[in-house]
């Protein structure tokens, strides 16, 4: 009897650590290395479906019937059709942009363009991206426009980009710190990440958390304000008509 009670306590003090466990073992273990889940559904073939993000990139998961094992990545049907990105499209939520502006302002940037600018965009930059330097190239005739360009410095690309973000935020001349970086891609540079001072680490790896709370895990990666001064965003380079309409359009 006393081995019984025993047996049922030992189960009650169970309980709690048990309800923790909000997915299925195969799930939590991808829960545990990173991947935010945001959303569960049915999906075809009689497996469960997970939508969520990793490192701010977009993924889907499906759980087998067994409740063992799970698939990473891509679901097609017989036409090909990629059931995946419908998956994220109908259930990832888009994130919350609401006080994202006031979070950019708040982070550490390089400013391009004219101080007192009527309009304002910021870009994920890191040094080692030659998209960045592409954009970079392209947004240089629009700054005229009374447009402002600021530059959040991040780096996630190679383990030089750390370094170099950090002695662009700690220059007295971080512009012209950005254009030799630039005029060095894509060689690469020496300076190690050891020898980056612990201040200006903070400043970068901080950028590095804002860019992954974005859900944006590529740069560029560019935030700006649409005519009725709603938070937009475009993830990787923009094209030569979304700079021109959207992101650098003249400032009302």
């Amino acid at each position: 009897m006393l081995r019984h009670i025993l047996k049922v306590v030992s189960l009650l003090f169970l309980l709690p650590s048990m309800a923790l466990a909000a997915y299925p073992d195969a799930v939590q273990v991808l829960v545990d290395e990173g991947l935010k889940v945001e959303a569960s559904f049915d999906a075809p073939g009689g497996v469960k479906g997970f939508v969520g993000r990793r490192n701010g990139h977009p993924v889907s998961v499906y759980l087998m019937p067994d409740g063992e094992h799970v698939v990473v990545g891509r679901m097609v049907d017989g036409f090909g059709q990629d059931l995946s990105a419908e998956h994220i499209r109908n259930h990832l939520p888009t994130p919350d942009l609401s006080g994202a502006w006031q979070k950019l302002a708040d982070a550490a940037w390089v400013s391009e363009g004219p101080g007192d600018a009527k309009r304002i965009v910021y870009a994920f930059t890191d040094a080692n991206c030659g998209y960045c330097l592409i954009f970079r190239e392209k947004a240089q005739r629009y700054l005229e426009r009374g447009i402002e360009l600021r530059h959040v410095m991040v780096g996630i690309i190679q383990p030089s980009s750390l370094a170099k973000a950090a002695s662009v935020l700690g220059a007295d001349d971080p512009v012209s710190k950005l254009d030799f970086h630039d005029s060095q891609f894509p060689r690469d540079w020496l300076e190690s990440e050891e020898n980056v001072p612990p201040e200006l680490r903070k400043l970068v790896q901080s950028n590095n958390r804002l860019m992954e709370s974005l859900a944006v895990a590529v740069t560029p990666s560019v935030f700006y304000k649409d005519p009725d001064g709603d938070i937009r965003k475009i993830i990787g380079l923009p094209d030569d008509s979304a700079l021109s309409e959207a992101v650098f359009r003249h400032p009302e």
